[in-house]
């Protein structure tokens, strides 16, 4: 009897098998099918997690074993560099990558390790990667491997999760004081001798893919406590803070477990997906939080945070800027303050909740419409309209067209969120941590020191608001009953419940003796 040859499924096939197995074809039906032993489609069962591991890490889906190179430490760590600087957009060549190797090699103390041209060849076919000319001063993103990544990973995710429970993640730096001059050209507000890096921060925004959920921002300043946090007991956001204003995988880590507790306590889990920034390296363990990165220099093609959403947040908050700066001219008495100088007075408390504003503005059209861009879903096509503009067009101010406006939302596109890591930390697959601010004794917001505020004052301003509404003629004062209902609600927290009786009780007393 002729023995039958021994065939050896591709990671595509083994792909195909498990989702097979999910539909409930038998074991047996599929080995036929595919012309294998039954035995082997038992082995990619028990392997599911690994193999959609490696699917989901961009692994080449050709590849029909799963070889480790000669020095499979080296391998991990040229890989984990190679993210890094093509995130940065940084040309690599052939024999970049052979230094590099070299050099990391040396790092791990395997000094006979010698990177030549065939290990560099398999390297690559086992990452999937491929070399591409750039043309011009266009630096291009990955577009085959971005079609990939769609074609071949995207649905299977759409298969096991569903939109609510898909979720995207990116950071993105923001000059929250930056104003435009006369000419539209941009201002950082910045006093003389402080810092720039103080002036800036970095956000992580998450939504998921139906719209319906965005999770609170992160924000990453400079100073760890700030004198306008004085007597705030909630932020609007979370606030985290570092030497640089950066995302750092202690930071990373750390939000990742919070998400994950939630999700834990909703009996959720969930789909992250996330660039592959240097920052997002740093490993946990995570039950309900499922992290799937994407290919290297793609993410401007199907990352949907970068199809409009994290636009369409900047223009809120540009425009929630400038209508408060144009209010306090407004509203000057004596000598008027140049615009500068009263953008100077925003306190990152106080833009700190232009943020959260701006955020909870961001409307779940938008969103949709941006996983859509990114061809999430079925009907989605390449729609070169862009999204973030659709829905802010009534906030742009007066005098100020929607190409100049576009430019002042864009002015912090290419602010760095992340630090590089050494070669250390790429061997060790460890963040740096970064050191906290200690103090902001060279910050801009030396604040006037004012008493916190009381239950008293806080009605003392219901009556000012209320005045002012009056004075100008207000046609409705719902919101202002809404306002006035928080500020009653809070304190009724705050304090011990009192019935009506108890007002009366001295006076009652007082009948008796």
């Amino acid at each position: 009897m002729e023995q039958r040859k021994s065939k050896t499924l591709t990671l595509c096939e083994r792909i195909e098998v498990l989702k097979k197995l999910k539909t409930g074809q038998s074991q047996a039906s599929i080995a036929r099918e595919y012309g294998v032993n039954p035995s082997q489609i038992s082995r990619i069962l028990k392997r599911e997690h690994q193999l959609l591991g490696d699917w989901r890490s961009n692994r080449n889906p050709q590849r029909k074993r799963k070889r480790a190179g000669k020095a499979e430490e080296v391998e991990e760590a040229l890989l984990r560099w190679f993210s890094q600087v093509r995130s940065r957009q940084f040309p690599v060549s052939g024999p970049l990558l052979m230094e590099k190797a070299g050099q990391l090699a040396g790092c791990l103390g395997l000094n006979d390790f010698k990177a030549t041209v065939g290990w560099l060849e398999r390297w690559k076919r086992r990452n999937n990667i491929t070399f591409k000319k750039q043309h011009g001063e266009r630096q291009d993103a990955d577009d085959s491997g971005a079609e990939n990544w769609v074609v071949s990973v995207l649905p299977s995710i759409l298969n096991e999760y569903a939109p609510r429970d898909i979720f995207n993640a990116d950071e993105t730096g923001l000059y929250w004081r930056a104003i435009p001059d006369g000419t539209l050209a941009f201002k950082q507000a910045t006093p003389t001798g402080s810092k720039a890096s103080k002036e800036r921060l970095t956000i992580l925004l998450c939504c998921n893919m139906d719209g319906g959920e965005k999770l609170e921002p992160l924000v990453i300043g400079k100073s760890k406590q700030p004198r306008c946090f004085k007597n705030v007991k909630r932020l609007p956001v979370s606030y985290r803070a570092n030497a640089n204003s950066w995302m750092t995988g202690d930071l990373w880590k750390q939000w990742l477990k919070d998400l994950n507790t939630r999700m834990r306590a909703q009996k959720r889990p969930i789909l992250l997906l996330c660039d592959n920034s240097a920052a997002h390296n740093a490993p946990a363990r995570l039950s309900h939080v499922k992290l799937v990165f994407l290919p290297p220099n793609t993410t401007s093609l199907i990352q949907p945070l970068d199809q409009g959403i994290i636009a369409n947040f900047k223009a809120h908050y540009r425009a929630l800027l400038l209508r408060r700066l144009m209010g306090l001219m407004d509203g000057q008495t004596g000598d008027n303050k140049r615009a500068i100088e009263l953008a100077r007075s925003l306190s990152l408390l106080d833009s700190l909740h232009l943020q959260k504003e701006a955020w909870n503005r961001v409307t779940q059209a938008t969103i949709i419409k941006c996983y859509r861009r990114a061809r999430f879903f079925k009907d989605a096509g390449r729609d070169q309209t862009d999204a973030a503009m659709a829905s802010v067009a009534a906030d742009i101010p007066a005098g100020v067209s929607n190409e100049q406006f576009q430019r002042y939302v864009a002015v912090d596109c290419s602010i760095q969120t992340a630090g590089d890591s050494t070669d250390v930390e790429l061997c060790a697959c460890k963040q740096a941590t970064a050191t906290d601010e200690a103090s902001d004794q060279m910050s801009s917001e030396a604040l006037i020191q004012q008493p916190p505020a009381t239950f008293a004052t806080a009605l003392e301003g219901l009556s000012t608001i209320r005045a002012y509404l009056e004075n100008t003629g207000c046609q409705s004062y719902e919101r202002f009953y809404r306002l006035a209902d928080l500020i009653y609600e809070t304190q009724r927290h705050r304090s011990v419940q009192r019935t009506i009786t108890d007002y009366f009780k001295k006076a009652k007393y007082q009948r008796l003796y």
